[in-house]
């Protein structure tokens, strides 16, 4: 039998972000339309290997809407997103 822990690690990962990025306000067709989607394939990697996932858990837990936190390693381009369409 395989083990399904990857799978959901994963998608706890996905979660986070997409969390993430409803809390700032950053809609993913934005974050994709950047570069064609190379920077989203590297903010789901960053946050894969994210070593503040519990912080992160609990930060998005308390908020509704909020700015990207210095502590997320795809702060930067979420605060780029969202300086591109408020213009």
């Amino acid at each position: 039998m395989k083990s399904t822990k990857p799978d959901l690690a994963a998608f706890h990962h996905q979660v986070l972000m997409d969390d993430m990025m409803e809390v700032v306000g950053v809609d993913l067709l934005d974050v994709v339309d950047v570069d064609g989607g190379q920077s989203y394939l590297q903010a789901r990697s960053n946050c894969h290997g994210c070593p503040c996932k519990a912080s992160c858990r609990d930060w998005l837990m308390e908020q509704r809407r909020a700015e990207p936190q210095d502590f997320c390693p795809n702060a930067d381009l979420f605060r780029t997103v969202k300086k591109r369409h408020q213009n």
